[in-house]
């Protein structure tokens, strides 16, 4: 029988990083053949190249979609999303998949969903129906549900948020986050490890800081939000930051200036491109806390016992563990929640809560998901999509199911 052709697209360091266990064990399924999409900021320099992750996990055969375009501006990024459908639609013409994998919510899905919609290919979306209203993110995310056949979500919450939008229940599974994965599977760097390969003590008192563009915000600008992040940390001098950078969005260009010119003089302040996900799970288990406005710092921090500071409303709305403080932009409330996050009190919380995104307590997504791509019929019953707004939970996992 011929090998199911398994397609995943991949345009960021975060998303491939959270895709990686999916992607080794379809690489490595006997029934399989992996299609793997490599695009967006993957191969950018200023971005850390990282499209060595992957080449490095020992996947060679990749499919280059190379449309990134250097400016951040609104006209380029949506030239680069032009570049790109063009780009795939000229792969397909050769060989294309026989179903699609997507996960999250960034922009550069709009290349894949939009070429899969032409060629009648299903398209398996990962981690949708969550809600971040400060970002253009939370449009592309519930859009891209419309456009996927498959949707496998992160909590019960999310799955029945998906149901509401009129998706048929029997197309929904609660495989919990890929992120949990990383954290079971990946061995962590201890202290010296760390010292050795980024020159950065953690016996120091450490913070993890990752802060990206809140794109839908209009009474904050970037730059405000930035500079009122980066004061309130004045205030804590003994703290050791390392901050990674944004994602490639507008606004990420004002974030980076801003860091950079914030550690040219402060010797307890890093700054790094891209640390790959070792060794950044690894900072985040030693860190006294995270703080920005990553989802990392939603899903993965909780399972490493380790407090959230979240800033503003990039994640507004995510289902949040008890680990989780929620904070504004001015520096007056982001130094609140710093000095409750460094509490005994708090710190013991971190450490013992539940983290609502591995909800089986095995971190084992890549097997769920195995299991649903061979169940799943490649039909018009799977193809033809139809609008039902009534909540049928006991269709949920269906999926899961053995057959």
């Amino acid at each position: 029988m011929k090998p199911r052709r398994i397609g995943v697209f991949t345009a960021a360091r975060s998303e491939y990083s959270l895709l990686r266990w999916i992607i080794k064990e379809i690489h490595e399924h006997k029934d399989f053949e992996l299609l793997l999409y490599v695009s967006g900021a993957h191969f950018s320099s200023d971005k850390g190249y990282t499209v060595v992750d992957i080449i490095e996990d020992g996947i060679k055969n990749f499919i280059k979609i190379e449309c990134m375009l250097d400016s951040k501006t609104p006209t380029g990024l949506s030239k680069t999303l032009g570049l790109g459908i063009i780009s795939l639609s000229q792969v397909f013409e050769d060989k294309k998949p026989d179903i699609m994998i997507i996960l999250g919510d960034r922009h550069e899905l709009l290349i894949p969903v939009s070429v899969c919609l032409m060629n009648n290919i299903p398209i398996v979306h990962i981690a949708g129906g969550e809600i971040t209203e400060g970002v253009i993110d939370e449009l592309v995310r519930h859009a891209t549900t419309k456009f996927s056949h498959i949707h496998l979500v992160q909590t019960e919450v999310y799955a029945e948020n998906i149901s509401k939008m009129g998706e048929e229940d029997y197309r929904i599974a609660v495989i919990g986050a890929p992120g949990i994965e990383n954290i079971k599977r990946i061995p962590l760097m201890d202290e010296m490890e760390i010292r050795e390969k980024i020159g950065i003590d953690v016996k120091h008192p450490t913070v993890l800081c990752t802060y990206h563009p809140t794109t839908l915000e209009m009474k904050y600008s970037v730059l405000s939000q930035i500079e009122e992040l980066l004061q309130a940390l004045n205030c804590y001098p003994d703290l050791q930051v390392v901050f990674t950078a944004p994602g490639v969005e507008v606004g990420s260009a004002e974030i980076e200036a801003e860091i950079m010119e914030y550690i040219e003089n402060k010797k307890n302040a890093h700054y790094f491109k891209n640390l790959g996900s070792r060794l950044y799970l690894s900072l985040m288990k030693y860190s006294l806390f995270v703080i920005g406005n990553s989802s990392s710092g939603i899903i993965e921090a909780p399972s490493l016992g380790v407090p959230t500071v979240n800033i503003g409303d990039r994640q507004k709305g995510r289902v949040l563990a008890q680990s989780v403080i929620n904070c504004s932009y001015y520096r007056e409330d982001i130094v609140k929640a710093i000095h409750k996050a460094l509490s005994n009190d708090f710190q013991k919380l971190a450490k013992k809560c539940r983290n609502p995104y591995d909800p089986y307590g095995d971190g084992m997504v890549s097997r769920r998901v195995i299991k649903i791509l061979e169940n799943v019929e490649i039909d018009e019953n799977l193809m033809r999509k139809r609008l039902i707004f009534e909540v049928k939970k006991h269709e949920w996992n269906t999926l899961l199911k053995n057959k």
